[in-house]
């Protein structure tokens, strides 16, 4: 995996580097963090002609910065950090399309990128969106999104779906039943989640899983998708992972569907 991290120097920057080197580290890829100075900003600008300089000065130590926690954060194949000039949401997506990257990791005032960028962007902190349905499939996953959620500084809006297509009109009696189950489900993920110190968002739908699931993301700055391709019974949104996997273009955001054999990993 090929990870591109838009580094400004900020807090949510920092965050989001620590945690992309992490990523790369996990999956043996690499990483480059991109540091763009916004030279646009002292076109016309009034606050004197030593402004820009000043600007440079402190850019250099932001690049500075990038590079020592790269050199703190352990052995990753690859890790180098790059400077350019102009916009900076205009030159990361040019970037992450020349070294065809998969995916940008950006803070949240980056997050217009998402509508340009060649491949998924994951905004953090943010939200990592956890949909759940009757079963207890997210049973499986819930460590996984308690660890993620800590690395990333992330809310969790806890998704409840009742996959209303698969009834018929005159079965509104099971549909009832399927939103009531699905409804405790997201209260006992709730609970879960918050006992495990996760600020979480819980939110209900009805529809096609991979409709609701692709209108939400796309409501809220999402770090990820967090899915469980099964439990022990039967469930719609691993069908529904699936299909948003395989439309890259639908939705730029990181869908992980979590299978048992990941977690053990």
């Amino acid at each position: 995996m090929k990870i591109l991290v838009a580094y400004d120097g900020s807090i949510n920057s920092q965050l989001a580097l620590k945690y992309g080197l992490r990523k790369a580290r996990e999956v043996g890829g690499s990483l480059v963090a991109l540091y763009v100075f916004n030279s646009s900003m002292f076109i016309d600008y009034g606050a004197g002609p030593n402004a820009e300089e000043m600007a440079r000065k402190e850019s250099s130590v932001y690049v500075e910065d990038a590079k020592r926690i790269i050199a703190e954060s352990g052995s990753v194949a690859y890790a180098n950090v790059f400077t350019a000039e102009g916009n900076p949401e205009e030159e990361t997506v040019r970037v992450a399309r020349n070294e065809m990257l998969d995916l940008i990791i950006i803070p949240p005032r980056y997050k217009s990128i998402v509508k340009n960028a060649p491949c998924p962007v994951s905004i953090i902190p943010g939200n990592i969106l956890l949909p759940v349905d009757n079963t207890d499939s997210y049973l499986t996953i819930i460590e996984k999104v308690v660890k993620e959620a800590t690395e990333t500084a992330s809310k969790v809006i806890v998704l409840g779906i009742v996959p209303i297509h698969l009834y018929s009109k005159g079965e509104k009696k099971e549909i009832e039943r399927i939103k009531k189950e699905t409804e405790t489900a997201v209260k006992k993920v709730k609970k879960l989640l918050i006992n495990n110190g996760v600020e979480t968002k819980e939110i209900m739908r009805s529809g096609y899983p991979d409709v609701e699931i692709v209108k939400v993301a796309d409501e809220y700055p999402v770090t990820m998708i967090i899915v469980s391709e099964s439990g022990d019974t039967p469930s719609e949104l691993g069908k529904a992972a699936n299909i948003i996997i395989d439309d890259s273009e639908r939705l730029k955001k990181p869908v992980f569907l979590v299978t048992p054999e990941s977690l053990v990993k």
